[in-house]
């Protein structure tokens, strides 16, 4: 046997010559172990180090005990198995949490994206508007028409835009002295803007406030009191269209810009008789249009090129036979006269165009010169809903292009959704062209928006026009 001299190893093997543990020099001492009821101590280097361990070691002669080399175990190595089983572990952690992380990102991205399109969607530039009429502070009825023609002065002008919806006179005019929900009268007109305002005049003294308000977001755009003098009505009323149309965000320039800066008249004294006369036609009572023809007469005395004056005198005498108050033969020649010396001032006028081509429709029967009329307005002013309905109704209709007139009168009904004479006439045009479904819808319509407005009447004309065309369909065939 021989044993280590640094740490007490035995080793059986008496072939080895270095301690397998520390690589000392072994001894070789077999009569010494043998004697010993010795003990093995392990890992001793040095002798004042406390021994924690023995083992007992008991030697019996008689039992002879088989020997062995002695097996060193080898030093614990990190083992490639337990990265085999990590990676995948930790790969499945890293997908779950960038998942986590991806999704957050784009539930935010959704988030921002919600937002930005929303702020874009209520700041987008606001293509439709309605101006209710104005409300007459002034204490006397005699000056509503200076409130009502103010507010359709200002949808004249605003009306010229190409790329602006405007609100028509016929349609806003339910909402005079009513009040009501903003939120719900743009809803019920179609437009995302509605302007309201208010008139008080006190002898020459005049105050008009106006307030525009987004009723998408029910964010007011503008606000404004003007303190002026009568003097000053007609520099106002264009100031104000000039302002609204900075305040929706419209660009305007060239052709675009005519409507806003066009001057009809430098007199404001013809001015507010034009107002006036506008007021009075809208009664449509005999009295009230034959005042409205007065009203524009003084306009142009006052005025000989107010072409806007004639114009409307045309559209009066247009109309007067259709109620009736006087025949075709008395009114007629009339309003082509005042329509062509309205041309011959402007021939850029839109309204004259379309008031000359109802004459030589319904009287002279001249209908390749009055359809270039009617064509004429049209391009000059494509928002006209009235140019697009005359269309319809009195030429394409009377022609037999059934389709052609429907598109047209609808054309002028999307302009006037709660005109009621443009409703039933749509219904009879179904009827005509043997659409009776359609026309029964359409009817309907009309009898609920006739509910809807108790104050108004049905247009008496519509009987008339339904009996001119049946006759003229008959002709036709």
């Amino acid at each position: 046997m021989k044993h280590c001299p640094q740490c007490n190893r035995v080793e059986t093997d008496e072939e080895l010559k270095f301690c397998s543990v520390d690589g000392a020099t072994l001894i070789s001492d077999s009569s010494s172990f043998s004697s010993e009821a010795g003990t093995a101590q392990l890992g001793a280097v040095d002798a004042s180090e406390v021994h924690t361990s023995t083992l007992p070691h008991h030697t019996d002669p008689t039992v002879k005990r088989a020997t062995a080399r002695a097996t060193v175990l080898p030093q614990p190595q990190p083992s490639n198995t337990t990265d085999s089983l990590g990676k995948p572990r930790g790969r499945k952690m890293f997908i779950i949490v960038a998942g986590l992380l991806l999704a957050s990102v784009v539930a935010g991205a959704i988030l921002v994206g919600g937002y930005i399109y929303s702020a874009r969607k209520n700041n987008a530039a606001i293509d439709s508007i309605a101006v209710l009429p104005f409300e007459n502070r002034s204490g006397n009825p005699d000056t509503d028409y200076l409130s009502d023609g103010l507010a359709e002065s200002l949808i004249y002008r605003l009306s010229q835009l190409p790329n602006l919806k405007v609100s028509p006179t016929s349609s806003v005019m339910r909402y005079k002295g009513k009040g009501g929900d903003l939120k719900t009268i743009a809803s019920d007109l179609g437009v995302s803007a509605v302007m309201t305002g208010k008139v008080v005049q006190r002898g020459d003294n005049l105050t008009i406030s106006v307030e525009l308000v987004d009723v998408r977001n029910n964010k007011s755009l503008w606000g404004e009191q003007y303190e002026r003098k009568m003097s000053d009505l007609l520099q106002t009323q264009r100031e104000i269209a000039a302002t609204i149309a900075e305040k929706l965000q419209l660009k305007l320039g060239g052709n675009d810009a005519k409507g806003i800066t066009k001057r009809y008249t430098d007199s404001n004294e013809a001015y507010q008789l034009y107002l006036k006369g506008r007021y009075y036609f809208g009664k449509r009572t005999k009295d009230g249009i034959e005042r409205s023809i007065d009203y524009f007469q003084q306009a142009i005395a006052l005025d000989p090129n107010f072409a806007l004056a004639y114009a409307r005198i045309a559209e009066s005498y247009n109309q007067i036979p259709s109620y009736p108050y006087a025949s075709p033969k008395e009114a007629i020649p009339k309003a082509k006269a005042a329509a062509q010396q309205a041309l011959q001032i402007d021939p850029a006028l839109a309204e004259a165009h379309t008031a000359l081509a109802n004459s030589l429709v319904v009287y002279d029967w001249n209908m390749g010169e009055a359809e270039r009329e009617f064509k004429r307005g049209i391009e000059l002013d494509p928002n006209s809903s009235a140019a697009h309905f005359r269309y319809g109704q009195l030429y394409l209709m009377s022609q037999g292009r059934f389709d052609e007139g429907i598109a047209e009168i609808k054309r002028g009904l999307d302009g006037e959704p709660l005109d009621i004479n443009m409703g039933a006439t749509l219904s009879w045009a179904y009827l005509a062209a043997g659409q009776n479904e359609k026309a029964l819808e359409q009817a309907k319509k009309v009898n609920e928006t006739g509910t809807d407005a108790s104050s108004r009447t049905l247009d008496p004309r519509l009987g008339l026009h339904w009996q001119r065309y049946v006759r003229r369909s008959d002709r036709s065939q």
